[in-house]
């Protein structure tokens, strides 16, 4: 229980550095036009996101077997669904004209389809 706690604390820190890191480099990038560092400077906010896949990781690996079971089948969930509403959105895209979608609408989709599989795998065991 303490390496979970220990994992969902790097979690947080990890969800709370991210957004201060990404204003930062909001705030920054724009006084730095022709710099050769401003590539580098624009992926600073994804080291948060590198900590928070080691926290999960470890949370996961400190899992039982079940809560690994329920993560997986949520997981499944989460990827089948995202691959499902991208291809089914690329195709309105091409085939109806509707507006183009920034790619990082594709994380906020797959972390809520995976809330919805948890919902749905926990819901089945009960």
């Amino acid at each position: 229980m303490k390496a979970q706690s220990s994992a969902i604390r790097q979690l947080i820190i990890a969800f709370v550095l991210f957004p201060i890191l990404l204003m930062a480099v909001i705030l920054v990038l724009p006084k730095l036009p022709e710099s050769p560092w401003r590539a580098a400077l624009a992926i600073v906010p994804l080291v948060p996101v590198g900590l928070g896949i080691k926290a999960m990781y470890r949370a996961v690996s400190n899992m039982d077997e079940f809560q690994r079971h329920v993560q997986l089948l949520a997981f499944t969930f989460a990827v089948g669904a995202t691959s499902f509403i991208s291809c089914a959105y690329g195709l309105l895209q091409v085939l109806v004209n509707v507006p183009q979608l920034s790619w990082l609408w594709i994380l906020p989709l797959l972390t809520t389809c995976w809330s919805f599989g948890l919902a749905f795998a926990h819901r089945s065991y009960q």
